[in-house]
């Protein structure tokens, strides 16, 4: 077992590749994590493919955050603009958005229409297209019963 907070950051950094860069923050070095992180966030700038960028800053802050609580550091990596661009983060957000769309509208008409508006779950689950969950949960507080649901 390798024990990341041993291993020094210079270490990784020397190492030339640039899907290493996320860990270097967990790494041990003895100076502030101000000139660290800049240098994460210049290595990803300078080495990382167009489609590897965002993600690679996402995952830095992500993991840097596990040892840093200062969104002064964070913002070195780009802050929450670069969180958002990532498309990993924008799939898991959109993910969630939609299973919190599922559970809006069971439970709504879980509670207009008793227990027996569970059995429409299984028909919700397969639903990926948000505004089309979108348009049920408004349909769900007008719709006259289950069945025409």
């Amino acid at each position: 077992m390798i024990e990341l907070w041993t291993i020094p950051a210079a270490d990784l950094l020397a190492a030339q590749d640039v899907g290493l860069i996320p860990w270097v923050p967990l790494t041990k070095f003895n100076d502030p994590p101000e000139p660290i992180f800049r240098e994460c966030r210049q290595r990803i700038d300078r080495d990382a493919q167009d489609d590897e960028h965002d993600n690679l800053l996402a995952v830095t802050q992500v993991l840097a955050g596990l040892r840093y609580n200062e969104p002064k550091l964070l913002q070195i990596l780009g802050g929450r603009k670069a969180m958002i661009k990532s498309p990993v983060l924008k799939e898991f957000i959109a993910e969630n958005t939609r299973e919190t769309l599922r559970k809006a509208i069971s439970g709504f008409l879980v509670g207009r229409f008793g227990p027996t508006a569970r059995r429409l779950q299984r028909a919700l689950d397969l639903i990926e297209d948000e505004s089309e969950l979108e348009d049920l949960v408004k349909f769900a507080g007008s719709c006259s019963d289950v069945a025409s649901f």
